[in-house]
């Protein structure tokens, strides 16, 4: 993927943390570490002006932080890429913490 931004912010309710276990790429043979995700239930406005809210899973350093903010409103800093035809986000690196909103 090409990245296209960065110092997007991506704002939205924590529903969910996880990890994932280290996995390998069939292609390349590539070890994939495991990581921490949350999952943000994002709202974005569309170009009508009309709501849209999707759930966006963000790999992050470390998920405590963001188990902490369980059902709470966070701003994270994220970075975009294109992937097809989806815009696909990630957390920035050097983020230990999501920023809670007041």
């Amino acid at each position: 993927g090409r990245v296209i931004m960065s110092m997007l912010s991506l704002n939205g309710i924590v529903q969910n943390v996880f990890r994932t276990d280290e996995t390998m790429d069939r292609k390349t043979g590539e070890i994939i570490p495991a990581a921490d995700r949350v999952q943000i239930m994002a709202e974005n406005i569309t170009k009508n002006g009309e709501k849209r809210i999707e759930l966006v899973t963000l790999k992050v350093e470390a998920g405590e932080p963001f188990r902490k903010l369980l059902g709470r409103s966070v701003r994270v800093p994220v970075g975009a890429f294109v992937s097809g035809s989806a815009v696909q986000f990630y957390a920035l690196k050097g983020q230990t913490a999501p920023l809670g909103d007041a």
